[in-house]
């Protein structure tokens, strides 16, 4: 704990240089959003969408084009909506810095772990003349629990799932976490889970596990996943059922607006 600016070690980014500073930055946006508005049961809701704010964790380096009013260098809009005992998933994520553009549509079953259903897809498009302007990928899971991807037209095995571990996406872990988190508390050591990270890298072995909580900079609940070629993340959970924080390596995303259409 970094006793200047009270941010959790697990998300304390905040560096001298930084104008502005990465824990002002975080604080106001943690602090600007109101849990009351579209407050929404995630069992029962017809739309539930979040919105956060991407910081880097390591500012240096990084061209925000002029932008010297806020640290941000993107954002990530959540969508899911629940027809016929399925979650309908829509992501997009947004760094202004690097000109990447993602959207991903993904369907996971109505259960805690949210695994995955049916087909799924990835848009990848880069503005920042880098080597690629735009990627396709498409994926599915066969009847012998294979992961499948077609990239630009072709097909690879990503490798197969245990059947006895449930395999959901990184992106899903905002509901999974929130529904499971009694459940890993109790668990001691954490529980196991299967990930394919952003729809394309699977990673078998995994685990989710609680970590502590903290009272600043507001009361939150810090839950961590660790796993096999994986980039350990912290996920932060506030007292309303929202993951108001998830860091991960090389960027922290912030809640700053949620809204849900209660049936």
């Amino acid at each position: 704990m970094n006793n200047s600016n009270l941010l959790h070690w697990s998300f304390d980014y905040n560096y001298g240089a930084q104008n502005p500073q990465f824990a002002q930055e975080l604080i106001e946006t943690l602090r600007g959003y109101n849990p009351k508005v579209g407050a929404r049961d995630i069992q029962t809701a017809q739309t539930i969408t979040h919105i956060y704010n991407v910081l880097p964790n390591y500012w240096c380096g990084y061209n925000r084009g002029g932008n010297t009013e806020t640290l941000s260098i993107g954002r990530v809009i959540i969508q899911r909506s629940k027809h016929d005992n399925l979650w309908h998933y829509s992501v997009k994520y947004e760094n202004t810095t690097s000109g990447e553009n993602l959207q991903m549509q993904f369907c996971c079953s109505d259960e805690d772990y949210r695994p995955l259903r049916d087909n799924w897809s990835v848009d990848a498009r880069n503005s920042a003349n880098d080597e690629y302007s735009q990627v396709a990928c498409a994926g599915y899971l066969t009847s012998d629990s294979e992961v499948r991807l077609r990239i630009n037209g072709a097909e690879i095995a990503a490798g197969t799932v245990d059947a006895s571990v449930k395999l959901t996406c990184n992106w899903a872990l905002f509901d999974v976490i929130p529904t499971l988190a009694r459940t890993i508390q109790a668990s001691g050591d954490g529980i196991d889970i299967a990930v394919l990270e952003d729809l394309e890298q699977l990673r078998r072995k995994s685990r989710l596990g609680f970590l502590e909580s903290t009272q600043t900079p507001i009361p939150l609940e810090g839950y961590y996943l660790y796993g096999v070629g994986l980039l350990p993340s912290y996920w932060w959970l506030d007292a309303h059922g929202n993951i108001a924080i998830a860091s991960t390596f090389f960027e922290t995303l912030v809640l700053r607006e949620k809204t849900g259409d209660s049936l």
